[in-house]
Parts: structure tokens; C-alpha cells; sequence
């Protein structure tokens, strides 16, 4: 006789695992969703809290007191469900514009809440933990790239090319290359080289022989890239009206934002901002400005001063363009890289003293080729020159005498951002 098995009792144990899970995801519905919205409320409040660190630096105000106040403000003030940290560390290298120094301020926040459904579960507590860092770079007023007298933004080869005849004698600022090549500062043959000081990305090789003293040597610059060097340009003008002519001058127009003009012939230009639309090429007249900025529209402007071509003149002293001289707008690719354009297109500057004329005034090239030449007489180039690269040309030692108060200082406000 076989034996009869009860199954009285089995729907009950299936009742109960079901049960089980049922309050499973209940309590992931419902103490979920509150998790959920806890860490939302809880990253929000470490956002603003590192913002309020990073406006605080900028202030000169106390970092941790702004940021635990309004972690505070938003519900998270340290005590038994939640615990708040802010930690400072300064920004990396290279990371503010103008190598100001920068305050990096992290927020973490650690927070607790209690069950309700989960409890049925044994999950009494459930932990989120949430982070934010804010940047703070301070505000900059001053010559741009250091005060460096020239400055070289290729990012590769030879930067500054010191190579030749001529002498260079460098006062008032350093020379930087932005180059990371084993080369980006470099000259070779009979050159000589006076200058305060040298700072690389990469490294210099200098096998010229000439008199001269080269300051300290600093290699493992920081890398520019166009992103934090874009804040030293000076605006770009609208060019929206048109120079004239009276008296053998020429001015511009009034209430214009840049008067344009082309280079042709030998030209006195009296103060203001000048649009200058043409390429003169090699150039054999003479250009004299007082007080002027001008403004190079063309991308493939090309200015080589031959026979008894000169240029001689001054920047503004007062005005939004103070201090600017020579302006040729940067050349970017598809990704927001400086470049400089290739063949027929290549920037070219030419730039010389004259007798005893002076040019004062920052060169902003910033894709360009300067080619600095001599001048045999008394006048002097008072200039920070800012191009792509920079070498030398002629016979005559080239004497660049750069004072800071008479060329473009720029003035970069301070920049907070979140970063994570």
C-alpha cells in the first residue's frame, strides 16, 4: 500500500517567499526613489557648496567657512545622517589663464536615511555619497605670458630661432617658447644673445658663439594651449568704418570700432584704431603712426619692409587697445587649436628699427612668422612680441629695450567653474 504525501501547508511557504519578494520591491520602489532623491538633493547641495568655496577664495574670504555654511543652508550640516568635507588643494600648473594661481575646492558629502519597507528586510539604513569640485582662478592685470619680452606659441620645433649675424640684446623681459621640442629655443653660428632670462616647455639648444649673457634657463614650462592663453587677446574690432585723408594724414572715423584702410604709398596716421584690409607684400615706403593700433584683417597678411621701407610708430596709451601696436587675429582649426596657416596663406611680419624713429607697442601675432631685423641707427623697438615663431634677419644687431607700462597689460577677470 503506498503512502499518501500531505502537501497541506506548501502554499503557505509560497505565500511567504512571495511575500518576500513583494516587500522586496516594495522597498525598492519606495526607499529607492527616496535614495534616489537624496543623492539628487545631496549632489545639488555639494555643487553649490563648492561654488560658494570658490567664490569665497575669490574674495579673500575663509574657503571652508562659505562652503560648510551652505552645505549647511541646503540640509547637510555634518550631524548624525550626513557628514560633510571640504578639502583645498591648489589648482595645477598651468591651469588658470595667465598661470594666476588657483584654488581647487572639493565637496564630499556622505548622507544616511532610514528604511521604511526595507526594514521588513533586515536594510535599516540606506548611504549615498556624493562629490564636487569647484575651480577658482584669481584675477590678472598685467602683461601677458609672464612679461616675456618674446614669446614663441608654436607647440613644436624651433620656437624662437636666434640663429644668424645679428646681436640680440634683450632687456625688460625674458624670451618663452611654447614649443615642447628638444629645440624650442635655439640658435647656432655667430649669434649673440643678452636676455634676462629663458623659459621653455621643452628644452633650448643654444650653440651660437657671439658675446652675450643668457639668465636662468627654465625648462618644463607649462604648455599653452589656446584655451588658456585666448583671455591675453584684445578684442576684435567690427572694422565698421573707413579712414580719411586731409593734410597729407590720415584719420579715423568717428565712432567707428576700427576704420579700415589699405597700405599703399607713405602714410601718417594720426591716432586711433586703423583696419588695415590689404597685404602689402614687400613694402619700399613708409608707414608712421602715433598713438594707433592697427588692426590686420587680411589671414594671409604678409609685410616685408625692402629698400627704404619703414615703419615707425607708437600704441595707444590710454583706451581699450592700449598699448596694442600691431594686431593679427589668431588662426584656429576645426578644434579650437592655434595654427598657422601653410603656403601661400603663411602670416608674415618683417619687423625693423628706423634711424632714429622708435616702434613702441605690443606685436600681437599669434600665428605669425616676426622677423626681427637691426637698426644701425638710435631708434629703438619697444615691444612684447607675440608670434608663432620668431628668428632674425640682416646684418645689424637687433636691440629690443621692452618696458611693460608702454605696451598692452591685460586684464583677465577671475573665472570660477564647476568641474565635477
Amino acid at each position: 500500500m503506498k503512502p499518501k504525501f500531505q502537501e497541506k501547508g506548501q502554499a503557505l511557504i509560497v505565500i511567504a517567499l512571495a511575500a518576500i519578494v513583494l516587500f522586496g520591491f516594495t522597498a525598492l520602489a519606495i526607499d529607492g526613489s527616496r535614495s534616489f532623491e537624496d543623492k539628487r538633493h545631496a549632489q545639488n547641495a555639494a555643487d553649490t557648496a563648492a561654488l560658494a568655496g570658490a567664490l569665497a577664495y575669490s574674495r579673500n574670504n575663509d574657503i571652508n567657512t562659505a562652503a560648510l555654511t551652505r552645505a549647511t543652508s541646503n540640509g547637510y550640516d555634518g550631524g548624525a545622517s550626513n557628514d560633510v568635507t571640504v578639502t583645498v588643494t591648489d589648482s595645477p600648473a598651468g591651469v588658470c589663464p595667465a598661470n594666476t594661481v588657483g584654488k581647487d575646492i572639493k565637496v564630499d558629502i556622505l548622507t544616511q536615511i532610514n528604511t521604511s519597507i526595507a526594514k521588513v528586510i533586515g536594510q535599516n539604513t540606506l548611504t549615498n555619497a556624493v562629490t564636487a569640485t569647484a575651480r577658482s582662478c584669481g584675477f590678472y592685470y598685467g602683461p601677458p605670458f609672464d612679461g616675456n619680452a618674446i614669446v614663441a606659441l608654436a607647440p613644436s620645433g624651433k620656437g624662437f630661432d636666434g640663429s644668424g649675424t645679428p646681436d640680440w640684446d634683450i632687456s625688460g623681459g625674458g624670451i618663452f617658447s611654447n614649443s615642447s621640442s628638444s629645440n624650442a629655443a635655439y640658435c647656432n653660428g655667430a649669434a649673440g644673445i643678452s636676455v634676462p632670462s629663458v623659459s621653455v616647455v621643452g628644452g633650448t639648444d643654444f650653440g651660437c658663439h657671439g658675446p652675450g649673457t643668457i639668465g636662468p634657463v627654465t625648462t618644463d614650462a607649462p604648455q599653452y594651449t589656446y584655451s588658456n592663453m585666448a583671455g591675453f587677446f584684445p578684442r576684435q574690432p567690427a572694422c565698421d568704418g573707413n579712414a580719411y585723408q586731409t593734410g597729407g594724414k590720415w584719420y579715423p572715423q568717428a565712432g567707428a570700432d576700427g576704420s579700415k584702410v589699405a597700405w599703399s604709398g607713405d602714410m601718417v596716421f594720426m591716432a586711433g584704431l586703423y583696419c588695415v584690409t590689404n597685404s602689402p607684400g614687400p613694402f619700399h615706403n613708409a608707414i608712421i603712426g602715433y598713438r594707433v593700433t592697427f588692426y590686420l584683417m587680411n589671414p594671409d597678411f604678409n609685410f616685408k619692409l625692402s629698400g627704404g621701407g619703414s615703419f615707425t610708430a607708437t600704441a595707444p596709451k590710454t583706451g581699450e587697445y592700449r598699448g596694442v601696436l600691431l594686431y593679427l587675429p589668431p588662426q584656429l582649426d576645426a578644434n579650437g587649436n592655434l595654427i598657422q596657416l601653410s603656403g601661400n596663406q603663411t602670416q608674415h611680419i618683417d619687423l625693423r628699427g628706423n634711424g632714429s624713429g622708435n616702434v613702441i607697442g605690443t606685436i600681437f601675432a599669434p600665428s605669425a612668422d616676426v622677423t626681427m631685423f637691426g637698426n644701425s641707427g638710435t631708434g629703438a623697438i619697444d615691444s612684447q612680441i607675440i608670434a608663432y615663431h620668431v628668428d632674425s634677419g640682416g646684418n645689424a644687431n637687433i636691440k629690443i629695450t621692452y618696458n611693460p607700462n608702454r605696451n598692452y597689460n591685460a586684464n583677465l577677470p577671475i573665472i570660477l567653474s564647476l568641474l565635477k
